[in-house]
This record gives C-alpha cells, structure tokens and sequence, in this order.
C-alpha cells in the first residue's frame, strides 16, 4: 500500500535520530532538531514540541507553522485542551477527521487547514515530560498509521535524550557551583590544594561511575531498552550523590560570601528571643527530649543590628547542635544582661565532651566524610558569630556548659541600619505613590564619596552591589554634580545623555532628584519604569522633589543623634504602617493632582506652592486607608462612625511625622475639610484661615468625588458637578478658587 514504509526505512529513521540526539547538548537545539525530523517525516507543515512547567501546564518550547505571539503565550494545563488530554492520557492519538471525533470535536481548531493531526506524549520513567503534536500536512491528506508510529519513537527518543540533558544540566551546574566554592575560598585564605585534597574521595566515586557509563553508552550503538536503562539509573543516581555532597559543602561556605552581601536591621533581641521561644518547629524539636528553656531577660531597649533570619538560625543551631549531648528533661538557660555591650548566656546543664571545644573552635572537622548532622550546626552557628563580628568564648564545669554571645552596642552601626531600612521604605512609599516598578535612593559613601545604593526596588542584588558612581559621572553622577533635578521624556534622544534604553526599563522616561543636607548634595533620588508605561510629568517631578526634601530631614535628624535608640525601632514600626497604607490608597490613581495644579497655577503660585499642593493632593486623604472599607463605601454612618472618620486629617499628619517638618504642610493636610463659611471641621476655619491649599483641595475633592462612583449616591456628570460647585461658592467654597476652577475644567475634561 502506497505510503507503507518498511522495516529498513523505518530503522534507517531510527538510527538518523538516535545519531543525532547525542551531538545536542542545549534542550532548545535538541526540541528544534527533532521537531524539524518529525515534520520532514511526516511531510507536515506545523507542528509543536510541548514541555510541562513547574505549574503543570503544557508550554511551546519550539514550533514550526505559528506565530511567535502564538508560541509564547500558549499555555494548556493538564486534561484541558488536545495536548492537555493526550498528557493526562498518556496516550498518543491519531485523528483523520477532528470533526467527526467524539474526543475532540468540541474543541477549538482554528490555527489549521486540515482536520487531521497526531498528537504523542513524551514520557520517561513513568512520568510525562510533554508532548509532539503534527498538524496540517501538506497533500492535505490524512495522517497514516506509520507516520504516527514515526513520531512514537521520536517522542521515545525524546523523553531519553531529555532526561539524559537534564542530569546533565544538574552535572553543570553542580561543577559551576564547585568553582564557586574555589573561588570563594581562596577569597577566604583557604588553601585549594587542601580543600581538593579532602575532598576528593568523595567525589571520585560518584563521577567515575557517571564518566564509565556516559562512555558505555557512546560507544554502544545495539543496546536494549533493558541496558540503556540500566546506565541512565547509574547517571541518576550518582549525579544524586554528587548534588548531596555539593550541597553539604554549600551549606557552610555560603555563609562565608552571604556575610558580605547582607543588608543588616535594626533589631530588637528580646522580641527575637520571644519569638524563638513561641516558633511551634523550635517547641517541637525541643519536645523530642522534654527540654525545657527558661529565659531571664533584665531591663533594657536590647537593640542589636544584624540579619533576623540568620540570628535565628544561629540560637536553632547551637541549641539542637548541643542537644544531641542533653539527656531527655534537661533544661537550657538564656540569661541576657546589658551593659557596654550586651551579653547573652547559654547554659546547658550539663557536661559536654571535650570534641565539644574543638568543634566550635575550630573548621578542621568539617571535611570529614561522616560528619555528624551537630557539628555542622554548631559550625554553621559559628559561622553567623563570626559574621555579625560577635564576641564568642565557651566554658565547662562538672554539671554546666556556657555559651557566651557579646554583642556590641555601636551607635554607628545602628544608624547604618536605619538608614538601610528607612531607605527601603521611602523607596516603596515612594514607588506606591507614583506607581513605579524601578526605583533607587542612592547617598554618598563617607570615605570614597562615591554613590552607592541604600534603598531600592526592581534592581537586582548584583547591580546594587555593584554600583558606585563618582560625583559628575553617568546621569546620578551628574545630578548630584550639578545639584539639580533631570527630567527626561526620551534618553535615546536626550543630547546629554544619548544611550540606549536598557532592556530592563519598559520606557525611555526618567527622573533623578538631588537629595540635599544644608545645601550639601548627599544623594540621588531615581525613578524608573512607570507602571502605565507613560513618560515622566512636571507633576512627578514637584512631588518627588518634596519627597527629597523630606529625605534629607530624616537623614538630618538620624546623623545628628536626635532619635532615641529606644525611638528608633518605633520609627521603623511607624514607617511600615505609613508604607502599608499607601498600598491601600486609591486617590493616587485619580485625576485630583493634576487639577489642582491647573487651579494653582490659574491663581499664581510660586514653584514651591506648587510641589507642596501637588504633595498634599495625593496624600491628603491616607489616614483613610486605616478605616475598614466597609464603613467608608456605607450609605448612611452612625454618629461615632462619623467622629472617627472625621479624624483622617489628624491620622495622616500623625502618619507623615516620622518625616514630615513643614507646618503650612500640615496646616494644608489637616484643614482640607474646612468650609469658607466656617462650617467644616476640625477647627472651623472660615474664609482666608484657611490655608490656600485647603481651599483648592477642597473645590478639586468635592469635584472629583462628585463624578466618580459611589455605592451611596449617584454619579454625576461633570457639568452638573460644576455646577453643585458653583452652586456652594461662598458657603463652602472659595469663590476666587471657584471661579479658577471653571476656567481651567472645559480644558482637562475636553
């Protein structure tokens, strides 16, 4: 029968793929080889090679007859979708007719010409890892029978070849890893040769049996499926001894280059220890031997700075790495005591074996092939001791054995923490209130003067460790040179600058603000990457540099030791309250900024006013965000809900204060619900007393509530809003404001 292949062409096709598979060593190249294959085969015009993701679903890793758009966004889980069933199936198909198919005919086919099509799962070792499908021939003829057992045993072929790169994927990244691990410690003053020396044994044996049998089998062209298994479990399971021995070494040399890169808190001891001694995991493992843990914790603010999850692991450590030498109702004692610096004590209750000493004291054991799971606990604790530069001496007795921690109390080290955190959280309050993706606040180094980051956001680790800008180089460099702020729509056209927009930016727009400390320039605010995608605005450019202002005066007051350090915990704890709220704020998405900079600038107003009524017009209303949203969207209030939503002016200023220092600002903030006539609140205030941006913001608020919708009242349209407006001049509205406020609306709402 015309079409038939025979026996000879068939095993011609298997060996052209098995010949092929092993020269491909990127699972990209190898999908594309065998996708080409299986088309030219099958002498069809589309087709695609599927894999599963870590989420289940069924993606395009290559194909051949769709679009690009096509191929990167298809997506099918398991079970939905031809590819989706055939892979919940584990079964291949062969359809002629989709039509008259009653698996299929309900689903979608609008990507083809033909109605017919082959469809295989690529499975290995039980487990399915994708799926081949082969669409639209170009004769227009059905598929045939051997043409679906050719793509059979590509899809066999392919669950091989892939599972053989995947371990070999592991093998590479585990040898990266091992260079790694050189590296850093020659960077430690570790010998190689000694590293290399004590390791070696453990190595050896696992590699040679994965080198013997990649070797077999390119050199065995006739092995059965039986033999070819045989040698894949060997790869597997020796590639798995391998990834558990890097793994272990990992594990302590980590800490070793981690302690360069972490970003220190300020952190409170006795809430840590507090919270150690509540974890359910510490309680369950100290259940194991009824150990019992009494903590004395004398009078004190306990402030240390540090990495709260390292610290934590570092008492997990000691602890469970000493337990194995307790005996079951044993007790451990934590006293904590301050003075100069503060001192932590660990009594265990009993004596230790003198391997104990030799252990914390020293690395020499680490390298042993059967090191207990404690020692290297007690080494990993080490490890965090010696990273956060801690005081450490250990002591015995006939019944106790002490473990002291001494802590130092460095003021110095503490405002850097401050500053590391503060930082971060203007950067997010400020990423939440212009709505930006990338986001930096860079300060100049004490000794090189250099910019270097301290707070940021969509940057990656490596770029922050890596920045440092002198003064008058690259755009930061340049605006903290000049000591102005740069407002660029387009860099690739910008003659100052002419580049290139990096990839990682989604526009050409930027902003840099210089962050100045009596007319000194100390850092640089950068804004990147509008979540809208739009280029940057005079308005951004007015709010941002207040922001900077406000900067500045923190920095000010922290350099200057005007916070307590009993305060300064409670200012971060504040921040965090000021960041989440902004999260939950809706006004900043609203139109109400721009409007009241029209009406400012109709009434004439100093650049100034102008950032300080653009600032209090997107922040105005953040107390807000602290009120349930139910109470706020309810039609009719109770009286106490009405006082305590009458409140939000004073909860804002009261938010804004870790930072905040200007009292027309505040003023501003806190008279925005003040009427002309004296009717508002809180104060009432009437006619001039109130301040200028009180009475723009509150013609602009009453506007723009008006038109957008409320579950309590209907919409309005902006006509007849303006006209409600016009309606209260007087009463309750500025009429100067008022009749500003009609000249510049025709235009915004045009």
């Amino acid at each position: 029968m015309e079409g038939l292949l025979s026996l000879e062409e068939k095993f011609s096709i298997v060996q052209e793929i098995s010949s092929l598979i092993t020269e491909k060593s990127n699972i990209n190249d190898l999908a594309n080889l065998l996708l080409e294959r299986a088309t030219n085969y099958t002498n069809a015009e589309k087709g695609s090679f599927m894999l599963i993701n870590e989420k289940g679903e069924l993606y395009i890793l290559e194909a051949r007859g769709f679009s690009k758009q096509f191929i990167d966004t298809y997506k099918v889980r398991m079970g939905e979708g031809i590819a989706g069933m055939v892979a919940r199936n584990r079964s291949p198909v062969l359809v002629e007719d989709i039509d008259r198919d009653e698996r299929f005919s309900q689903k979608k086919w609008d990507h083809y010409k033909t109605k017919a099509f082959i469809s295989c799962p690529i499975i290995s070792r039980e487990k399915v890892l994708g799926v081949i499908n082969i669409n639209d021939k170009k004769d227009g003829t059905p598929f045939t029978k051997d043409e679906m057992d050719i793509l059979m045993t590509i899809a066999a072929w392919s669950a091989i070849a892939i599972e053989n790169l995947f371990l070999m994927d592991q093998l590479r990244t585990k040898a990266l890893e091992l260079e790694n691990i050189n590296r850093k410690l020659i960077e430690n003053d570790i010998s190689k040769t000694e590293f290399i020396t004590r390791i070696s044994h453990e190595l050896r044996s696992p590699l040679n049996s994965v080198k013997g049998a990649v070797y077999y089998l390119q050199q065995s062209e006739k092995l059965s499926k039986g033999k070819k298994k045989e040698f894949y479990d060997i790869i597997s399971k020796e590639t798995e001894q391998l990834i558990s021995i890097v793994e272990d070494l990992l594990d302590f040399l980590r800490l070793e280059d981690e302690s360069r890169l972490t970003r220190t808190s300020l952190l409170n001891l006795k809430d840590l220890l507090n919270e150690l001694s509540e974890s359910k995991s510490f309680n369950d493992l100290l259940a194991e031997k009824n150990i019992k843990i009494k903590m004395d914790i004398n009078e004190g603010t306990y402030n240390i700075v540090g990495d709260k999850i390292k610290i934590i692991q570092l008492f997990i450590n000691l602890i469970e790495g000493l337990m194995n030498y307790l005996r079951k109702n044993d007790r451990i004692g934590i006293t904590v005591k301050e003075n100069d610096f503060i001192k932590v004590e660990l009594n265990f209750f009993r004596k230790m074996p003198e391997t104990v000493f030799s252990v914390l004291y020293s690395s020499k054991y680490i390298f042993r092939s059967d090191l207990p799971d404690n020692v290297m606990r007690l080494y990993l604790a080490r490890k965090v001791i010696e990273a956060h530069r801690w005081g450490f001496e250990i002591e015995s007795s006939d019944n106790n054995f002490f473990v002291f921690l001494y802590i130092p109390k460095s003021t110095k080290d503490k405002i850097e923490a401050v500053v590391n955190q503060s930082m971060d959280m203007f950067v997010e309050f400020i990423s939440e209130l212009l709505e930006l993706n990338i986001c930096s606040i860079m300060l100049s180094d004490d000794v090189t003067s250099e910019l270097t980051i301290k707070g940021f956001k969509g940057l990656s680790d490596e770029i922050v460790k890596l920045t440092r800008i002198q003064f008058g180089d690259q755009i930061a460099g340049w605006v903290a040179s000049e000591g102005r702020p740069l407002l660029i729509e387009d860099i690739e056209s910008d003659t100052r600058f002419k580049r290139k927009s990096i990839p990682r930016y989604n526009t050409k727009s930027l902003l840099s603000v210089p962050i100045k400390l009596k007319e000194k320039v100390i850092g640089v605010l950068n804004l990147n990457n509008k979540k809208t995608g739009d280029p940057f605005t005079r308005r951004d450019l007015y709010i941002s540099t207040v922001i900077s202002d406000r900067i500045s005066h923190f920095l000010d007051k922290l350099y200057a030791g005007k916070y307590k350090d009993s305060e300064m915990n409670q200012i971060l704890n504040t921040f965090d309250i000021l960041v989440k709220a902004v999260k939950r704020y809706q006004k900043k998405r609203s139109f109400l900024p721009d409007l009241v900079l029209r009406i400012i600038e109709k009434i004439g107003a100093s650049e100034e006013d102008k950032a300080k009524a653009l600032y209090v017009s997107v922040l105005h209303d953040l107390g807000l965000a602290l009120f349930d949203e139910k109470i706020l969207q309810k039609k009719s209030l109770l009286p106490a809900e009405i006082r305590a939503i009458r409140t939000h002016p004073s909860t804002t200023i009261e938010l804004l204060s870790i930072f905040e220092f200007s009292e027309d600002i505040k003023r501003a903030i806190l008279s925005h619900h003040e009427r002309y006539d004296g009717s508002g609140y809180p104060q009432g205030l009437k006619g001039h007393e109130i301040p200028l941006i009180s009475r723009i913001l509150s013609v602009a608020d009453s506007f723009n509530a008006m038109i957008s919708e409320r579950p309590y009242r209907e919409t309005l349209t902006w006509e007849n809003a303006l006209s409600e407006i016009k309606a209260n001049s007087g009463s309750i509205y500025d009429p100067e404001v008022v009749r500003a406020f009609e000249e510049v609306l025709p235009e915004i709402m045009a």
